[in-house]
Order: structure tokens, then sequence, then C-alpha cells
């Protein structure tokens, strides 16, 4: 596993996430990691590294104090409705977060920029460690985790009011990250 520090990390969070997306680190602190992510959706809880997220709503303001989170109706009860994934399937989903429609077809010289784009990807995912497990509510890993993330269907398990959304949670033993990314219209 390559080393991640936070110029690092946040070179790779800038390259991937940026208007209507989100991308957020909390403390691994409950049993139930479902509990913890939930704590990351809502943002109740900040980066346990001191580390930069991105959380920026449509049309580039932050979510935050005086912003809803897209999370905001999220139970714990919903968590329930993702799919492990492995790390290389992790690794392509946050590549396609880049797609409007989040399809590789869907991201401009996709060709040209995937190597690059999973590079970033595989910079945020590694600061979970060797063992940490992935989740995403693309429906494609739920019988198959392993599956083609590249050319999955593009159905997903949504969370939020948005058109479509779509997204990893990393889990470790100490962190819970969400990285996610919503189609507005």
């Amino acid at each position: 596993m390559m080393q991640i520090d936070d110029v690092s990390w946040g070179r790779a969070l800038r390259a991937m996430f940026g208007e209507g997306m989100f991308a957020a680190v909390g403390a691994r602190r409950q049993d139930d990691w479902r509990l913890d992510a939930l704590d990351v959706m809502q943002l109740r809880t900040g980066d346990p590294r001191g580390w930069s997220r991105l959380v920026k709503a449509p049309g580039g303001g932050d979510y935050g104090p005086g912003l809803e989170s897209p999370f905001g109706a999220v139970a714990p009860g919903d968590l329930n409705s993702v799919f492990l994934v492995a790390r290389t399937g992790a690794e392509q989903i946050m590549v396609t977060l880049q797609g409007e429609w989040f399809q590789t077809e869907d991201i401009r010289e996709f060709d040209a920029l995937e190597a690059e784009l999973t590079s970033h990807a595989r910079v945020i995912l590694g600061r979970f460690g060797a063992d940490a497990l992935f989740f995403t509510n693309a429906v494609s890993a739920r019988e198959n985790p392993h599956a083609d993330m590249f050319s999955r269907e593009g159905v997903y398990e949504g969370f939020t009011s948005h058109v479509m959304d779509c997204g990893v949670i990393a889990v470790s033993a100490t962190e819970v990250g969400i990285f996610w990314g919503f189609t507005i219209d």
C-alpha cells in the first residue's frame, strides 16, 4: 500500500471532486459502521486527521452550516441497501463519478484520462488501508462485487432527492469515508 499524506490526499481530492459532489471522512467510533457513515453524510463530524474535505453543492457553494447535506433525510436503515464492492471496483466507481450519468462514455476524453483518474482514486481509497471494505449503491455490485464497474448497468439505489446519485463508502477499523456524486437534472 502506498503512503498517503495530507498533500497527496488534497491533490487527489481536488482532481476528482468538484461542484455537486461530496467527499468527506469521519472517525469510526461505533461497532456499526453505518452509524459513523451517517454522521459523515450529515456533516456531524470532521476529518479525524484534519485533512480537507470537499462537499460542494450544485452551483458551487459548500454544504455545511446553513446548507443541508444532500444526505439529510438518510436514516441508518437506508445504508442496508449498499453492496460490497472490491477495491478495484470502488476505484472504477470513483472514476465514473466524473461523468454526468456515472458512466465512462460520459467522461470527456476518458481514454486519455483513465490512468490519471484511476491513480487519484487509488490515492483517495489508499488512505483506508489494505483491510478496508468498500460499499456502493451501484446495483451491479449486488450479484458480483468483483464486476467491472466501468461497464456496469446504470442502476442505483439512491439516497437523495436528486435524479441520480452514486458513490463509494470506504470503511476501515478507524475511519469511514463517503465519496458521492449527484445528477441534479
